[in-house]
């Protein structure tokens, strides 16, 4: 993979240089002050600079934080921040940055005053104003529910199903104007009035979105309204700086590059938990299925999205595997990654560790970089000073300037022109989503992508994408969307540094952590994470780049002995004897302010925000000598610089390549009464051998002149039951067959030992196999359940069950389906899987490996004639079916008929059974390696 700079570059600044004095600054600081702080602002308008000595010491320290803010910290904030943009900014012969002195001040109304507004939608009517639906709708059995929003909580809402609302949903699933919905709908005249006031009823109840109503992408919402900015109402505003001359050298960055790929193999990918435990807990309710996202998100009909349970068993080593504590594995992958080179030791005050001199133990496949992410830094001199490196596109971080600035806006449809190029079987979208007033000012953006997807507000685009219309799955463990109505992969983007896991909206969480599913959306190295609670932090130096500074723990009784605040002289003598550097920051994320310890002003102040904590963590300020940002007349800013990584390989694979599957017309639903029989019979998982061998083992032997062929499944979808399917000779045989089975199952309905039971339409699984291989699995599965049903009277136990499947193993070798190598390799990657979705640490394995001692040690019992015969009609089968399906799409049908078999061989805990058969079958390959 090789990486690649982007040219142009967006920088920060704050408003004044670090060098200005609050004296000079005072006027422009307090109409900074009034845009910000409307009320600070009415305490010290009337204040002159001769009076600033005399405020009260409460007073006089807010205006401080307001100067130090100003002088210290580039994140935007009304005019107490400025970004600025360069094209061709790396330049071989680069001389200073020089920025206009003047900001240029980009206005907007405010976003809360939109709730101000009173508009009424009988002007849309009146107007003949464009519609759209609120596109969360879906159908239940006897209702249409969908994601409304009051006061700015969600809920899912739900109204009694009505054919004609659902039509006018659908009509209007793209923008349009309500003349031309009349028109569709074709109402009588005289019904025209009643249409017209259920048009309203729907706009309040959220079904429906007027244009009058927000959008938070695409042109500004308040220009839409032709409301222009005045000073009576309240205003966002963006401060921008231009760009006179000068350009940054390339030999300044030219270590990055490979400090990044470095990055990208020591740090583990840190997968996000609810979007692990969502995938662990779509497989067991619908498997490979595809269904719609707002199905599978629906708590009552789907599993919902990050307040899921984990069930418990008996079985010692299932219990131990559900019961255990799931820690931070991530940060311990890290840590053990990088104990070898780097210990606490190491960490000598005043001492850098340098990364690229360390013996560091790589990660043999790491996680693949997005196209695009940002990095986040200063420049001291020759020293490059990393604040944040990651993200899933650089669009992230830049986004919100596209308000005020067409040259960020190019910049960003650059940015996914890049993307979307790498992956051209993949359709990004930008997801729209606002609730929180007072924050979403910074989620405004223009349109940098093809396509948006808009949650709760109006959508301004050519071709809106529907919510209603993505279909979601799980392939290879990972989340996989689907338009239908494009049949195009989905990957969604958000432009926007909006942090997202405030909302509580399970389909905005779960969309944005897809954003981050599969790949490095982070190469940050903070060493407090790492090692966390230390009193002192060194540098961590890669070459020229600083990946951290310094930091030093400070307690408030060292400050504060007895209770007796230092002088500042002690202060400034205590904070040097620890080593704490000449200008120094603390404070959370951005929310920063810096000191110089040579300043009594700046100690006080100090002092003064100590008393607020029992301890924080200073952290070193490197001020440069010659500072590569200055303004017209060469005062020095302290700029922060957003540099955009891009790279060209492909990350996503379209659904061509996802499902591969052949366009062999077959019927996809056989309803009651057709060739396929399909029943579930709802009972505790102990009762579901005892009713496949009392039951349907005695049903199948009595009609089996009438039956080609038959499978089940074990499902708690719903509750736990059992999927019996019957393919018949004759259709006409249906009626009688599935009365027959009836009576034969009466006396467990009556006992209470099969809860329910159900006949329904059989919907094949062809997403999953596809249409050409759909009859010869379902064949397959026929063989499959003939022989666990053989199995079930003698009770094998988990180690017979292991080495049955490590036999199917064997004879797939045998008969050469997969080469020895790619099928060792194909065992492994599917272990590593299991491991880990199930977590697994040193105890586990541990445990494992006891367990295979105890499994090789101890020889299982041979099969009957009659469990030998169907064992190997099984395997010829499965041997026959692989060596006929595609070597592209082989090795997934091969994990999907053994997850199919375990499933059958296992009354409960499938999963963590199919977990350890692949670890078992993993320790036989290596012992078979070793032995030669």
């Amino acid at each position: 993979m090789k990486l690649h700079l982007h040219p142009t570059i967006v920088f920060r600044t704050p408003v004044f240089s670090y060098q200005a004095g609050l004296q000079a600054c005072w006027a422009e600081l307090k109409n900074a002050i009034s845009v910000s702080s409307a009320d600070f602002y009415e305490t010290i308008k009337d204040i002159e600079v001769k009076d600033l000595e005399t405020l009260p010491p409460r007073i006089y320290f807010t205006i401080w934080k307001y100067f130090n803010r100003a002088k210290y910290r580039s994140t935007p904030y009304g005019t107490f921040a400025s970004f600025s943009i360069l094209n061709d900014a790396i330049k071989n012969e680069a001389g200073d940055l020089q920025i206009t002195d003047k900001q240029t001040v980009h206005r907007l109304i405010d976003w809360p005053y939109r709730n101000q507004l009173s508009l009424d939608f009988e002007d849309t009517i009146k107007q003949n104003g464009w519609l759209l639906s609120n596109s969360s709708f879906y159908e239940t059995l006897n209702g249409i529910r969908y994601i409304s929003c009051a006061e700015g909580v969600f809920e899912l809402a739900e109204i009694d199903r009505d054919d004609f609302i659902i039509q006018i949903l659908n009509a209007c699933l793209v923008p349009v104007q309500v003349k031309d919905l009349v028109d569709q709908l074709q109402p009588d005249a005289a019904r025209v009035p009643e249409l017209l006031g259920l048009l309203k009823d729907m706009h309040d109840l959220q079904l429906l979105f007027a244009e009058h109503d927000p959008n938070i992408i695409g042109e500004d919402y308040f220009k839409r309204l032709s409301l222009e900015v005045t000073e009576n109402i309240p205003q966002y505003l963006i401060a921008e700086r231009k760009v006179n001359a000068g350009g940054i050298h390339r030999n300044l960055l030219k270590f990055i590059p490979n400090m990044l790929m470095l990055l990208q193999q020591i740090i583990p990918k840190e997968e996000k938990a609810a979007l692990k435990t969502f995938i662990q807990q779509f497989k067991k309710k619908f498997e490979q299925r595809e269904v719609s996202l707002l199905v599978a998100l629906d708590p009552e009909m789907g599993i919902g999205y990050d307040e899921l349970e984990q069930s418990s068993d008996g079985d010692d080593l299932m219990v131990h595997l559900n019961s255990k504590q799931r820690n931070n594995k991530t940060t311990d992958d890290l840590k053990a990654r990088l104990k070898k080179a780097l210990s606490l030791e190491s960490f000598e005050r005043g001492k850098t560790v340098f990364l690229n001199e360390l013996d560091l133990n790589r990660i043999e496949k790491p996680a693949v970089l997005p196209n695009s992410f940002s990095m986040l830094m200063h420049i001291a001199d020759e020293q490059i000073i990393i604040d944040q490196i990651g993200g899933v596109t650089a669009n992230a971080l830049t986004g919100r300037f596209t308000m005020a600035s067409q040259s960020v806006e190019h910049f960003c449809k650059e940015i996914s022109a890049i993307e979307k190029k790498a992956n051209p079987d993949v359709l990004f979208f930008d997801v729209a989503y606002m609730v929180e007033a007072n924050v979403d000012n910074i989620n405004r953006r223009k349109l940098v992508y093809d396509h948006q997807l808009s949650i709760l507000n109006f959508d301004t685009s050519a071709n809106p994408l529907q919510v209603s219309d993505i279909l979601i799955s799980v392939r290879n463990n990972q989340v996989i969307l689907r338009s239908k109505s494009l049949n195009k992969r989905l990957m969604p983007r958000m432009a926007s540094a909006y942090n997202y896991t405030r909302s509580d909206l399970s389909v905005f969480r779960l969309l944005c952590d897809v954003q981050h599913q599969g790949i490095q959306s982070s190469l940050s190295l903070p060493l407090e994470n790492i090692f966390p609670d230390l009193d002192y932090y060194p540098r961590l130096q890669y070459q020229n780049i600083l990946l951290n500074t310094q930091k030093w723990r400070i307690e408030k009784k060292k400050l504060f002995p007895d209770k007796v605040q230092l002088t500042v002289s002690a202060c400034r003598d205590y904070l040097t004897g620890i080593g704490v550097s000449a200008y120094f920051k603390t404070g959370l994320s951005d929310q920063t302010l810096c000191f110089s310890l040579s300043v009594d002003e700046d100690l006080q102040a100090f002092m003064q925000l100590m008393q607020k904590h029992n301890n924080i963590y200073l952290e070193e300020v490197i001020l440069p000598k010659h500072n590569i940002v200055v303004n017209e007349t060469a005062k020095p800013y302290l700029a922060q610089f957003m540099l955009s990584f891009t790279h060209n390989e492909l990350v996503y694979q379209g659904m061509s390549a996802l499902n591969a599957n052949s366009d062999v017309p077959v019927q996809h639903i056989f309803l009651p009464g057709q060739e396929w029989l399909y029943f579930e019979l709802f009972c505790h998982q102990h009762r579901a051998d005892e009713i496949l061998l009392q039951v349907i083992d005695p049903f199948l032997q009595r009609h089996k002149g009438e039956i080609n062929a038959w499978f089940f499944i074990r499902y708690n979808e719903n509750g736990n039951h059992l999927r019996f399917r019957v393919n018949l000779f004759r259709a006409a045989d249906g009626q009688k067959l599935s009365a027959a089975f009836a009576d034969m199952l009466s006396p467990y309905v009556i006992a209470g030992l099969v809860s329910d039971f159900y006949a329904k339409a059989y919907k094949r699984e062809i997403d999953r196999y596809g249409s050409d291989l759909i009859a010869a699995v379902e064949a397959h599965f026929s063989t499959d359940s003939n022989f666990v049903l053989s199995l079930m009277a003698s009770q094998a136990d988990s180690f017979g069950k292991y080495r049955l499947c490590a036999a199917i193993i064997n004879q797939l070798a045998h008969q050469q389906v997969f080469e020895t190598d790619e099928l060792r390799r194909v065992i492994r990657l599917t272990s590593d899987a299991f491991n880990e979705e199930h977590q697994l640490d040193a105890a586990d394995f541990k445990q494992l490996n006891q367990h295979y001692q105890s499994y090789k040690s101890t020889g299982g019992e041979a099969l009957d004639e009659d469990q030998q015969l169907c064992f190997q009609q099984m395997v010829q089968s499965m041997v026959t079916l692989l060596k006929k399906t595609e070597s592209n799409r082989r090795i997934r049908l091969f994990t999907d008929l053994m997850h199919m078999h375990v499933n059958r061989l296992f009354s409960k805990n499938q999963r963590m059974h199919e977990m350890v058969m692949y670890y078992f079958l993993l320790k036989d390959l290596q012992r078979s390696k070793a032995i030669g």
